[in-house]
């Protein structure tokens, strides 16, 4: 009985269920649209699922929408919700790493500098001062001109594809 009790108490609501599950396809498998994320939903069992509360959900797990390899606009999670790794998927879009007298300079295929930078901004190293990320090309500033060096290599190491 005492067993029953702890367990109704640190069970999971059924929001908290929606939105783990949520969550879980999102890490997993490319959305491009609300109706898509619903859809998988439903299937799963989820059979109540309004545009609405697929909205809110994401709203809650802090999704956006940004390009993925095939320049399609799909829903992922922010960084600010989830860890963020640099996998090989990062690393194909880099076209080059170069370094001027002043900056370290990344150029991606187009729609992907926005993102690389936002994940080399979540996951700064102590060379690096900050980005600025374009269209296809990020700016990345170090703390220090002498640390010029030192910062491209940080950079390459964390962008290189794996």
């Amino acid at each position: 009985m005492v067993d029953d009790a702890i367990l109704s108490v640190t069970a999971a609501t059924p929001e908290d269920d929606i939105l783990s599950t949520c969550r879980h396809l999102l890490q997993t498998q490319s959305f491009t649209t609300q109706d898509a994320v619903r859809q998988q939903l439903v299937d799963l069992g989820y059979l109540d699922v309004s545009q609405s509360t697929v909205s809110r959900l994401l709203s809650k797990l802090g999704v956006a929408k940004v390009p993925n390899a095939h320049g399609q606009k799909v829903y992922t999670l922010s960084g600010e919700m989830e860890p963020v790794y640099a996998i090989s998927s990062v690393g194909s879009q880099i076209d080059a790493i170069t370094c001027s007298h002043a900056m370290v300079v990344v150029k991606t295929h187009p729609g992907g500098a926005q993102l690389i930078a936002r994940l080399i901004d979540l996951h700064r190293h102590p060379l690096i001062l900050g980005t600025v990320g374009g269209n296809d090309t990020i700016l990345v500033a170090p703390r220090r001109l002498s640390d010029l060096s030192a910062c491209e290599q940080v950079v390459r190491d964390r962008l290189a594809p794996v």
